[in-house]
């Protein structure tokens, strides 16, 4: 059984503050993950220097699309991957869609996504029209969809829950979480997050850690571009 690590980075705070941790804890368990990143959010040297970095050290990089409907009042779906590309210095597999700015629209985005000539993508469901990038079933959200509606406790078994019925019934699955929550709490409101955030409440590096360490002798984890490579020799034979 096959579990791809999908983390996507949104924001500056989760690049700067939350990328690290998220390292650190799958360092420490000898695994790899993909990280989608916005393009937007990549201001300095040193946060290109920050993903240079992890790509030699064997995590892989991915578009986290804006433009998912390839409006023309933003830079292209093509310009943003060829900047990404240029800014890491690696070659590009995979894209998935970015939630906020316009969001994921159905079969317009997977059409837009498909255009960039990609090896994968992952977005909501499954596009209901041929398509020429491989596409990955929808991630189980560990940080928003379970812990911030359900709490650390609920949440995290009901993920087990979820992922196992998944795995036995697919032998495959991926799963998403943000490392801007490694660093600030995902559950509360406005201000809310602010004392949740220093007890330490709703941050995802110990439910992150578990999962990890529990799933470790039962599941391969993988990154998004290995879990690919093992689905075409499946395919060939």
């Amino acid at each position: 059984m096959i579990v791809g690590l999908r983390h996507d980075i949104d924001t500056v705070y989760g690049l700067r503050r939350g990328l690290a941790k998220v390292i650190r804890i799958e360092e420490k368990y000898h695994v790899r993950s993909t990280f989608f990143v916005r393009i937007d959010i990549v201001r300095s040297e040193k946060d290109r220097c920050l993903l240079k970095e992890i790509t030699d050290r064997d995590w892989e990089i991915g578009l986290h699309l804006i433009n998912t409907i390839n409006d023309s009042r933003l830079a292209t779906p093509m310009d943003e991957l060829k900047r990404l590309r240029g800014l890491v210095g690696a070659q590009i597999h995979g894209v998935t869609p970015c939630g906020t700015t316009i969001g994921f629209k159905g079969d317009v985005t997977w059409k837009t996504m498909d255009s960039l000539g990609l090896d994968y993508m992952e977005g909501y469901g499954m596009p209901q029209f041929k398509v020429n990038s491989f596409v990955f079933p929808t991630h189980l959200s560990l940080d928003i969809h379970y812990v911030r509606n359900l709490g650390e406790v609920e949440g995290y078994r009901r993920f087990k829950e979820d992922l196992m019925h998944k795995l036995e019934q697919d032998e495959l699955a991926t799963v998403l979480v943000h490392p801007e929550w490694f660093v600030r709490t995902v559950q509360g409101h406005s201000l809310m997050k602010i004392p949740l955030t220093l007890l330490r409440k709703g941050l995802m590096n110990k439910v992150y850690e578990r999962f990890l360490s529990e799933f470790k002798g039962t599941v391969r984890f993988k990154r998004y571009i290995d879990m690919l490579h093992i689905a075409n020799k499946s395919i060939d034979r």
